[in-house]
């Protein structure tokens, strides 16, 4: 009967999680289950009569109140009684690993109370720790991702303005003329500050689960672009005019993209080179990646970098799975996440020396011949009326020129009481406005959403447009479920402006 208890609290403390020791009287250790002997690198027969702290090695401190686990030992040995360490200690394995633990002492006694030895149970620290730093990260990731949505969203109206006046100043000047070119430039700049502003939006959106119909050759590009930007490191891009699109949540794909693109940064210390590809491909019933039939469109990012070892291919997706090349994170995890969410997959291949592949298959949106409309003829720009909403005043005045150049008759409002009231007005004098534009985000006032609203109710043939420098706003890239006619991304160019006036005056 007692070999039978002994072999059973044996199995028991080895099937548990937590380090477990037994001390005798002097603070040698007696019995350490499988968990501390994988812990600390020590076998059972080679720590048995040691000193506790030789096998159970703590990293020394330079602050004095961080000696925790040590003064706890000694207290239980002096006082008998149990302890609790306050802090966790750096433990150090017999080759050299540092893991963050966290100890228990408890005194043991028999049945006559006297002093047998000390029961010492060890925590493996690291891996809340980790969690912990995650969840602080991701805590930082939204604040930054919310002041990076509102200066994005600030930035964008500075760009209406000067894109708006840059334009303006180009219909009145010589094609040919140097000051037609250096406007020209000008205004070249201010794209390439469009797509960083929308990447900086991409990164914020909380918009996590609204998808769209994405162009992924111009997502792949922009994102691939963006996270390279400041690196050494060169791109190619190769996509077959026919690519189709993708049905997806541009915050997310463009996350995983991201993801990627720093671990091929980091695989290439010294430089080197990226290809990303993408072709459609046909997958049928039966097929190996368990994927339902349909198109697809496959996507391959290569580096040429150190590589990763088979071992590590298994378990490169897992959550903080620790090796040379991928550190220990959580961003191919969260690739591997985003993907399935997608109803896709990911592949990774890699040979140590040459390089790492990853290969993603999206499902592809075939081109929706059923929307396309006979165009009627175009009404004439001449005394259309157009309704603009904006808290900015020098967006007021931009917009107000842009459509006194393009023949129509502006009117301009700072919030949607106004835009209801002037609305209102016209109606009531047998007049209407042809278009309505409204700022989706007003700042003290009524935003574009409730305007419009109010504005159908009044009129239900309104003509309304959403616009925003918030290009990932789900009202944008969802514009008729919330009843508007089209979307208006700020910046813009009058050209950009006229056609999409002509497209709603049109349907």
């Amino acid at each position: 009967m007692k070999k039978f208890n002994e072999d059973y609290i044996e199995i028991l403390l080895n099937n548990l999680s937590d380090c477990v020791f037994f001390l005798d009287i002097d603070g040698h250790i007696i019995y350490m289950n499988k968990f501390a002997q994988d812990l600390t690198e020590w076998t059972l027969n080679s720590a048995q009569n040691k000193y506790f702290s030789d096998v159970f090695k703590i990293k020394k401190s330079q602050i004095s109140n961080e000696f925790q686990t040590y003064d706890c030992f000694t207290e239980v040995l002096q006082t008998k009684k149990p302890q609790i360490c306050k802090k966790p200690s750096i433990l150090i394995t017999q080759t050299g690993i540092e893991i963050e633990v966290m100890c228990h002492f408890v005194p043991v006694f028999d049945k006559s109370n006297e002093f047998l030895g000390s029961l010492i149970i060890a925590q493996d620290f690291t891996e809340k720790r980790n969690y912990e730093n995650a969840l602080q990260n991701a805590l930082r990731l939204n604040s930054l991702g919310q002041l990076s949505s509102g200066i994005a969203h600030d930035f964008n109206n500075v760009l209406t303005t000067i894109l708006g006046n840059i334009s303006l100043a180009k219909l009145n000047l010589d094609e040919k003329s140097e000051m037609f070119n250096l406007l020209n430039e000008a205004e070249e700049g201010i794209d390439k500050a469009r797509a960083m502003t929308q990447q900086l939006l991409t990164f914020a959106s909380e918009n996590k689960t609204e998808k769209e119909i994405l162009e992924i050759s111009e997502l792949l590009k922009n994102q691939t672009e963006f996270t390279l930007s400041g690196s050494n490191i060169q791109c190619n891009f190769h996509f077959p005019k026919d690519i189709m699109n993708v049905e997806g949540n541009r915050s997310q794909l463009g996350q995983v993209i991201h993801n990627i693109i720093v671990h091929a940064v980091q695989s290439m210390p010294v430089g080197g080179n990226i290809k990303i590809s993408a072709k459609n491909i046909d997958i049928q019933k039966e097929n190996d990646l368990e994927l339902e039939q349909g198109n697809y469109v496959i996507i391959k990012i290569q580096d040429n970098g150190i590589g990763m070892p088979e071992s590590d291919l298994s378990h490169v997706f897992d959550p903080f799975y620790m090796s040379d090349m991928t550190g220990k994170d959580m961003g191919l995890a969260v690739v591997k996440d985003i993907i399935n969410q997608h109803n896709g997959t990911i592949l990774i291949d890699s040979i140590v020396g040459k390089g790492t592949t990853f290969t993603i298959y999206l499902s592809a949106i075939l081109p929706d011949t059923s929307k396309i409309k006979e165009k009627k003829g175009e009404i004439p720009r001449k005394h259309a009326k157009v309704l603009v909403m904006d808290d900015e005043d020098i967006i007021r005045r931009v917009l107000s020129k842009m459509l006194t150049q393009l023949g129509y008759e502006a009117h301009v409002v700072n919030e949607g009481n106004d835009a209801i009231k002037i609305y209102k007005e016209f109606l009531e004098n047998n007049e209407k406005f042809d278009v309505v534009i409204l700022d989706l985000t007003i700042r003290g006032g009524m935003g574009g959403k409730e305007t419009m609203e109010n504005l159908l109710k009044i009129d239900p043939k309104a003509k309304v447009l959403a616009s925003s420098g918030y290009t990932t706003d789900k009202i944008i890239t969802n514009y008729e479920s919330y009843g508007f006619s089209g979307a208006l991304i700020k910046p813009y160019r009058v050209k950009e402006l006229d056609k999409i006036l002509l497209d709603v005056l049109n349907k």
